[in-house]
């Protein structure tokens, strides 16, 4: 009980205390049966926002439009195909000859043999890099950066220098 009660005067203390103690326990029962006041539902969603019907339509007349078009394409094919009326006969095969032609299969022949003569010197050239006296050289950086070095060189970051060694490319102590 708070001081202002105790101070308060009262006809009876036993039903006092009782009428005190309810009126706790009737504000403990309010509040656990308050419900928010805070509205945290969605809001209402409205169909006419949902929908975008002027952007419909317009893509309901582009669509009315495309099949016109198609409708008009086709009546205008059925009717090329029912008249016959196409001008597709070829009358320049009595010219369609020409007077070039063997010189120009020749040029090609000639081209094809000349391509031919490269590649085969290509692939029986020798190679000019020589990979064993870069694999010296690499042996020799190794052993200058040794003698340089204050503290023990392990192979520079599990890289082992010989390829013809088994564990090349693996690490010394791990494998």
């Amino acid at each position: 009980m708070d001081r202002g009660r105790k101070a308060m005067p009262v006809g009876n203390k036993q039903c006092y205390q009782r009428h005190v103690q309810m009126c706790q326990d009737k504000h403990k029962q309010k509040l656990r049966e308050m419900k928010c006041s805070i509205d945290n539902a969605p809001p209402k969603r409205h169909s006419h926002l949902h929908k975008n019907l002027k952007k419909e339509q317009l893509m309901e007349e582009r669509f009315a439009e495309i099949e016109r078009d198609n409708r008009l394409l086709l009546e205008k094919m059925s009717y090329i195909m029912r008249h016959n009326s196409l001008d597709n006969v070829n009358t320049s095969t009595q010219y369609g000859h020409s007077l070039n032609k063997e010189q120009r299969k020749r040029e090609l022949q000639r081209i094809t043999k000349d391509n031919q003569a490269i590649l085969r010197r290509i692939q029986h050239s020798e190679p000019t890099y020589d990979h064993l006296s870069w694999l010296e050289e690499a042996r020799r950086n190794e052993q200058y950066m040794k003698n340089i070095c204050e503290l023990k060189v392990t192979q520079g970051r599990g890289m082992q220098m010989d390829p013809m060694d088994k564990s090349y490319g693996m690490a010394e102590e791990g494998y």
